[in-house]
């Protein structure tokens, strides 16, 4: 399997046909720029997050969100899959089907490192660190396709590899950060934008395999790119029918856009049919019309620098900007190769509107019909994510999904394509200048585009993983090993199978904080425990859960009482949550409970344990 050959050398691709360029892939046996795309991203990393001096059982991320997927991962470990946790909403168990979730992929690869480590911390971190060379390779791969020459694809794959997005995410959206996915899913929506099929008549061919594998991981990696991808396919199905009045890309856009959804069903039977046997629960994925706004990205939020920019002005410029403007949304940003490609997309479409399609510039006519089709998917993409935009008008319709900022990490592969395209021209007319007799054309160009692709590398790195905080990580650790210590000494001080019951009660999930906790927090201490239930981490909105979360309601006496009749063994009082740091909570559990019982504070304080008496 050889590269696509055309008159044009194949480090810039300059006059590879778009049929020759849907079979890189399959057919080049050009490995180098993966290879080195997947280590660079990942040395990059190494040192930018200062991996060597981690210890990998501590989660980077051990707050919010990422305290949720930790708490998957030990389920995982622990039971082999996610959706029932009998150690947690206790005594009656943790039953995740009630709240659909479709991204099991990301669960598979859970399961499947139970075979090399049992710790919910090694296996969070090495699956967002893999990630990161993942991405790499499928960002080549997207940028070969269309058109971008190996060096430069390689340079850009890396800096979408290490995209801001990635770090914003972290582990608390540890599989919206796995999007590894997406350059494979955006190469079907390109191929349909430039109007080639999907599929071929021959049921068994490869082009029918690829086209189902990458749809079939696509509906089972992340139901937000599954929508994206869907919503964006179907308006490159629609402008493609509209420009050729050709019905066969439309309908093979359809194809692909109803088995995105089957696969999106499929993952997401067992929650269907729990629901059928158990009735809706009501409480969980509650979702306001307006929030597909307070979610959505701006303009200025995408082009500015990146939150906590390693260069002093830039960091503050953007805290600004998010503290004193409305609708910070999640702090999207493109990092500035991709915000530059994105520019240059708007430019390229005003240029097309302005000229009537038939845009005059110096490039090659395979290179404009690229940049061209780019521009449109980046527009596209743009009117579904930003404030006010297509995804408002959905929300009207109560569509099920609020948080269209996440759509920039399409927007940002796509700019980095535009970026590529433009790029190379660049390489490719330097190169002719400066080629001679003692310097041959392949050479030239490989002297103009290596010192480019290691600037643009440099430049990714500098601009888009975020410094390492010294003692943001410290603070991490002593949390991390404070909760070890205190579960250890619960574990020594209590029978096993002990159920202790938390307080406060913060229905979970998504619940407002209390005194700044927020529900996941009550999972710190069952993250650390092999022998001991929790109160924490039921499901709200099911009546068993909700009854027993409302006795943190009660009296301390009528409290203390309706626990015991649960058979629980103690009380785990977080202090960060009450304005007097539980003062008066442990004071009165103590008083009713009597001086004979056991009662210590984890080494920082957070927690407080008091047994139950009986």
């Amino acid at each position: 399997m050889s590269a696509p050959r055309t008159g044009t050398d194949p480090g810039t691709d300059g006059g590879v046909s778009p049929r020759a360029r849907d079979r890189v892939l399959t057919r080049d046996r050009h490995c180098l720029p993966y290879a080195i795309a997947a280590l660079v991203s990942l040395v990059a990393v190494w040192f930018g997050l200062d991996l060597w001096n981690l210890d990998w059982r501590i989660p980077l991320y051990y707050t919010g969100d990422a305290l949720a997927v930790a708490s998957h991962f030990k389920t995982i470990l622990e039971t082999g899959w996610f959706t029932h946790q009998p150690d947690l909403g206790a005594p009656y168990g943790q039953f995740y089907s009630d709240y659909p979730q479709a991204d099991n992929l990301h669960f598979i690869a859970a399961s499947l490192m139970r075979v090399f480590t049992g710790d919910f911390g090694v296996a969070m971190n090495v699956y967002f660190v893999l990630g990161f060379p993942l991405a790499a390779i499928t960002a080549v791969w997207f940028l070969r396709l269309v058109g971008v020459g190996r060096v430069l694809a390689t340079a850009l794959g890396i800096a979408f590899a290490i995209a801001p997005y990635h770090f914003i995410k972290g582990e608390g959206h540890l599989f919206l950060a796995a999007y590894f996915v997406v350059p494979l899913a955006l190469g079907v929506v390109y191929r349909v934008a430039r109007g080639l099929p999907l599929w071929s008549r021959k049921v068994l061919s490869r082009r029918n395999a690829a086209t189902v594998g990458t749809l079939v991981l696509l509906g089972t990696a992340s139901s937000y790119y599954s929508v994206f991808v869907a919503l964006v396919l179907a308006v490159a199905g629609l402008a493609t029918l509209w420009r050729t009045r050709r019905w066969r890309p439309f309908f093979g856009a359809a194809a692909a856009g109803v088995l995105i959804a089957a696969t999106m069903v499929v993952n997401l039977l067992p929650s269907l049919l729990y629901r059928l046997t158990n009735g809706v629960n009501e409480a969980v994925l509650v979702r306001s019309p307006p929030e597909a706004e307070l979610y959505s990205f701006k303009l200025a939020s995408l082009l500015l620098p990146v939150p906590g920019h390693r260069f002093a002005p830039f960091a503050q410029l953007r805290a600004l900007y998010d503290e004193h403007y409305p609708l910070p949304s999640e702090a999207p940003a493109l990092g500035l190769l991709a915000a530059v490609g994105f520019v240059a997309l708007v430019v390229i479409a005003v240029m097309v509107l302005l000229s009537a399609g038939r845009p005059r510039w110096r490039l090659p006519k395979r290179t404009t019909r690229s940049l061209i089709v780019l521009s449109g998917l980046g527009l596209v993409t743009f009117l579904f994510g930003t404030v006010g935009g297509l995804s408002t008008l959905l929300s009207f319709v109560d569509f099920p999904i609020r948080s269209w900022n996440r759509i920039a990490i399409l927007l940002a592969l796509v700019a980095l394509a535009a970026l590529g395209l433009l790029l190379d021209h660049v390489v490719r007319s330097v190169s002719r200048r400066v080629a001679g007799r003692r310097l041959p054309p392949r050479l030239a160009r490989a002297v103009v585009a290596v010192p480019l692709a290691a600037l643009l590398v440099l430049i990714a790195v500098w601009d888009q993983i975020p410094p390492v905080q010294p003692e943001a990580r410290a603070a991490t650790v002593a949390s991390f090993r404070s909760d070890e210590s205190f579960v250890k000494q619960i574990e020594s001080t209590v029978a096993p199978e002990c159920l202790l019951y938390q307080l406060p009660y913060i229905p979970f999930p998504e619940s407002p904080p209390v005194n700044g906790v927020t529900d996941a927090d009550e999972l710190r201490p069952f993250l650390h425990s092999t022998t001991l239930r929790w109160s924490a981490g039921g499901i709200k909105g099911r009546a068993p859960i909700d009854d027993v979360g409302a006795y943190a309601d009660l009296a301390v006496p009528a409290m203390v009482m309706a626990v015991r009749g649960l058979g629980a063994c103690g009380f785990v009082v977080d202090r960060a949550a009450y304005t007097d740091g539980g003062e008066a909570l442990v004071a009165q559990l103590k008083a009713v409970l009597g001086e004979g019982a056991v009662s210590f504070d984890s080494p920082d304080g957070r927690f407080g344990f008091v047994e139950m008496t009986t």
